[in-house]
């Protein structure tokens, strides 16, 4: 999915923790030469879009999860009240979770199997060779993009 075509039925958390960082009124945390990789969207429970790479460019990107339905047998999403879980044959990529004040936290990502080098656990995100923690965004469009984002 590309930047300016978010899914019709996407709504923008008012906040996320994602690695110890606060994204408060950010629609997307990455962005990579104009497609985005996650999209998590609010709700009951968290609302998951995640695309993957089709080509070595990123020209082309593949929807494996689309509002938490997975496109691919091998791709399991699981969801409780509150919370999603995404795992692969690979092991969990994405686990998230709804709180009782709104927000949404990111207690696991793991891009890594897909080409991408995104990582983030409780203390901190990497992104490329890029790492954040304990870092605060307020309504930017998005966090962090490579490329022609």
């Amino acid at each position: 999915m590309k930047n300016d075509s978010l899914p019709k039925h996407y709504r923008s958390p008012e906040k996320v923790v994602i690695g110890s960082n606060t994204l408060e009124n950010v629609n997307i945390i990455m962005s990579f030469n104009g497609f985005v990789p996650l999209l998590i969207g609010d709700g009951d429970i968290p609302h998951v879009w995640l695309n993957i790479p089709a080509n070595n460019e990123g020209t082309e990107w593949y929807p494996l999860v689309k509002d938490n339905f997975s496109t691919n047998s091998k791709v399991l999403v699981k969801e409780t009240k509150t919370s999603l879980k995404i795992s692969t044959p690979d092991g969990v990529v994405l686990e998230c979770k709804k709180k009782e004040d709104g927000s949404i936290v990111v207690l696991l990502l793991n891009l890594n199997p897909f080409g991408l080098k995104v990582e983030s656990d409780a203390n901190q995100l990497s992104i490329m060779n890029q790492t954040f923690q304990k870092n605060g965004f307020k309504n930017v469009g998005t966090m962090f993009g490579i490329g022609n984002a």
